[in-house]
């Protein structure tokens, strides 16, 4: 027996049975990009390095060391970025970060020297969203001005070296999305936006700036580089 065609679209929803509930951030830690595809967003990177000499240096990202055992902090803006177009991504903003480091370091100082290097990137996340004077962020006590920064640590390296040693290491690895470089709920709980503004954040164009920052102390020379690959939902 044929049946009708009206009928069958009135039985196929009965069928088919109650539609599930969206799930829960207690349930899945990120509801808002549940089973969603994941977006190839691009991706950008940037470099700085270290010497006792930057003289001639034509990149403007070599940092003068100071001589040991005195430290150095550093950091060097605008290193790379990246500008995603209006929804780019609905909820998500993910980092696939990898260093590159290579570094050297000595003690002529006649003493045991504590040895120290770590270097990180700030990533400046810029949106017509956060140009409005009356939101304030709350890590700082100030308007956003137009963005807000998000240092992501990375490799930090400690170790106590006699007197006449040396010792030269490279380092690598990749770090990788977990709760995100930002998120529409981090948005609200951190930074206090209402769900309307976290919403329309990532309906705007959104540009990344990577700075590196970081400290050395009893480094002879190194080199630091990021790559960072972003994702969204």
């Amino acid at each position: 027996m044929r049946m009708h065609p009206l009928f069958l679209s009135l039985l196929l929803p009965l069928l088919a049975g109650p539609a599930l509930a969206a799930p829960t951030p207690e349930e899945v830690g990120d509801a808002d990009s549940f089973g969603r595809n994941l977006k190839w967003l691009g991706l950008m990177d940037g470099s700085v390095t270290l010497e006792p000499d930057c003289t001639g240096d034509p990149t403007g990202t070599c940092v003068t060391l100071n001589p040991a055992p005195a430290p150095t902090s550093f950091r060097v803006n605008d290193v790379g970025s990246i500008a995603l177009p209006r929804r780019s991504t609905r909820s998500l903003l993910c980092h696939w970060q990898t260093p590159i480091v290579f570094y050297t370091a000595g003690n002529t100082t006649g003493a045991t020297q504590d040895m120290q290097f770590r270097a990180y990137p700030i990533y400046r996340i810029q949106s017509p969203v956060l140009d409005d004077p009356t939101l304030i962020n709350p890590i700082t006590g100030l308007p956003f001005g137009g963005e807000l920064e998000l240092p992501l640590s990375s490799f930090a390296k400690f170790a106590s070296i006699p007197d006449g040693s040396y010792e030269s290491e490279q380092l690598t690895f990749t770090r990788a999305c977990i709760a995100g470089l930002l998120s529409r709920r981090s948005l609200e709980l951190s930074y206090g936006l209402s769900p309307a503004q976290a919403r329309d954040f990532f309906r705007e164009p959104i540009t990344i700036h990577m700075d590196i920052a970081g400290t050395a102390r009893m480094i002879e020379s190194a080199s630091v580089y990021f790559g960072t690959r972003f994702t969204g939902d």
